[in-house]
Parts: C-alpha cells; structure tokens; sequence
C-alpha cells in the first residue's frame, strides 16, 4: 500500500477528497514518481550551465571558480544529509528497544523520510557529476593548465574587470542612454575615463544601428564579444595609472598567493 492510500485509511472526515477521488490520486502516483526522478535536482542541466554559472563572466577561472563552490555546497548538503542518516538510524535501534506504539510510528516516519531523501541525494550527486564535467570542458577549452592555481586567476583577473565594466556601460546605455554611477566608477577603478568610455560605446552602437537599419544585418552575439575582446585590448593597461595614483606598484602579491601550478617557473 502505497502512503496516499495509507492516509486514506488512517485519516477520517475530509471534506474534499473523496475515497474515489484518493483512489484517482493514489493509482496515479506511480507515474507521478516515476517523472519526478527527471526532476531530483533543482536546476535543470541547462540552468546550472547557461545563469547557475554566471556564464556572463568572460573570464574561464571565475567559471571554474562558480563551479567548484557549487560543488562544495552540494557536498555539504550531502555531508549534512549522511551524518543526519546515521543519527537517525540510531534513533530507530532505540525506537525499536522501546516498542511502542508511538515508537513504531516514529521508525515508519523515519523510513520515509530516508526512501523520499535518496531521490534528493541521487539529484545532488548528478548536479556534481555536471559541474564536474563543464569544469574539464572549461578548462580545457580554454588551454587552462590541471595545476592552475590562484596565481593564473589573479592574471586574468584585469581582463575579467574591462570587458564587464564595458557590458554593463553598454547595457546602460542601450536602456537608459547613460552610463550608470555605479558602472561610471566601476570604469574609475581600472583607470578609464568616463567620457571615453562612453564615447567608445556610442560609436560602437552607432555602428551597430547602422548594420541593421541600413544594411540589413543582425550581429549576433559574438559581435558583442568581439567589441569586448577590442576594449581589453584598447583599455587594458589603463589600471596601471590608477596604481601609480595610489601608490602601489604590484598588483598580484605572489608571495601571499596558493601556487599549486608545479610546474610554474619561480
């Protein structure tokens, strides 16, 4: 007997559900159970790589970076679960010693809930077998060492920092016509001048508008990525003024960093 059927029976006086009515229910749990297998983990595959990951960073080592702490948090919540699961099979020795009607009702309540957790378990450890995958894919794709370490993400950290100050500048002035003051500082720190920021973008959008209004083009998306690759390339140095307005003349502390890459020259 399946539970729906058991509380059918055990439980009296609803006003709606109707003993035909939790027969319809109960006879189509089967395949109610059967699908929710398709649906064990929260995100679909699709989800976790295109907006889970934040695929709108361009750099490959905060991908790998979103990735590794996705998977920390699912093993933690596995973690959690196992040590949970073996308390509560503890309790059950002990609600078995006790024998009571209340005991046994507490060691079948258990049981559920330990048969209904292996679906969310199962769903946490394809999540993981996921990520693990689109980390090898990434990084590979990306010619990223298997040893990289803190030190390669720091390198790339610069280029990450320009071409998002310049997506969401763009983005500003597609919606709104400006650039915003949080974007406008956000430029102000890798040392590139609000005015020709936006003057960049302007005639990038110009050129755009005229591709489609005049000739009849639809860039897609790795126009937009290409004008990114040409804003690295453009602004790419310009953070080293604002280090000498500072005071400081090294960005990346290596002395302070986990280098784990061996076969790094140092």
């Amino acid at each position: 007997m399946n539970k729906l059927a058991q509380i059918q029976n055990d439980i009296s006086g609803l006003e709606t559900i109707t003993p035909k009515k939790m027969q319809k229910i109960s006879e189509r749990m089967g395949e109610m159970e059967r699908a929710s297998n398709s649906l064990g983990r929260r995100n679909t595959q699709t989800t976790n790589q295109l907006m889970t990951l934040t695929m709108l960073t361009d750099s490959p080592y905060r991908r790998l970076r979103q990735i590794l702490t996705q998977i920390e948090k699912k093993k933690e919540a596995l973690t959690s679960h196992y040590f949970r699961h073996k308390k509560l099979k503890l309790e059950m020795k002990e609600w078995e010693e006790e024998d009571t009607e209340l005991s046994r009702i507490k060691i079948e309540e258990a049981h559920t809930g330990m048969e209904s957790g292996k679906k969310y378990i199962e769903g946490a450890l394809k999540e993981i077998g996921i990520f693990q995958d689109a980390y090898e894919e990434i990084r590979k794709n990306n010619n990223i060492s298997e040893l990289w370490d803190e030190e390669d993400a720091e390198i790339d950290e610069i280029r990450h920092h320009i071409r998002q100050a310049f997506r969401q500048s763009h983005r500003d002035m597609i919606l709104t016509g400006s650039i915003s003051q949080g974007n406008a500082e956000y430029l102000e720190q890798f040392g590139i001048h609000l005015q020709t920021a936006r003057n960049f973008i302007a005639k990038y959008i110009a050129s755009v508008e005229k591709l489609i209004n005049e000739e009849g083009k639809m860039p897609n998306i790795d126009h937009l990525y290409e004008f990114f690759d040409k804003c690295v390339e453009v602004f790419g140095d310009e953070y080293i003024k604002v280090m000498n307005h500072i005071g400081i003349t090294e960005l990346v502390r290596s002395e302070w960093l986990f280098k784990g890459n061996l076969n790094r020259n140092v």
